[in-house]
């Protein structure tokens, strides 16, 4: 029997039409994180064999509520880099957005970020 990363993409659902809750998406990102400092990082992305690992830890913690495959996290870790240039640009990039530590929460200086919010959720 294969184990879940060696499932051919045909047969594993879309990278985008998987469940990912916040316990999944922390466990996820523990989880590279740890490899990160352990120094598995190549340039900006791991080996094959270091999202096999990733991807059979993930689905031993998971199962068997959640299985994913390599394709599936790899989408997931691009959906995330692409938020967090999103949040970077809208937090330091000139846009009259900031934060304001003592009150935890978005300073938003052009009163835009609701409708920013409109547009961005139903896109």
């Amino acid at each position: 029997m294969p184990r879940t990363h060696e499932v051919p993409l045909s047969q594993s659902s879309r990278a985008d039409k998987v469940t990912w809750t916040a316990y999944t998406e922390r466990v996820f990102i523990d989880l590279m994180h740890e490899e990160f400092v352990n120094g598995r990082l190549k340039s900006s992305t791991f080996s094959p064999f270091v999202w096999g690992r990733i991807c059979d830890r993930l689905n031993a913690t998971l199962a068997p509520t959640y299985v994913y495959t390599i394709e599936q996290l790899k989408g997931k870790l691009n959906r995330l880099r692409r938020a967090w240039r999103l949040l970077n640009d809208l937090i330091s990039g000139g846009t009259g957005w900031g934060w304001d530590s003592q009150l935890n929460t978005v300073i938003d200086e052009h009163g835009r970020l609701e409708e920013l919010y409109r547009v961005w959720i139903f896109s």
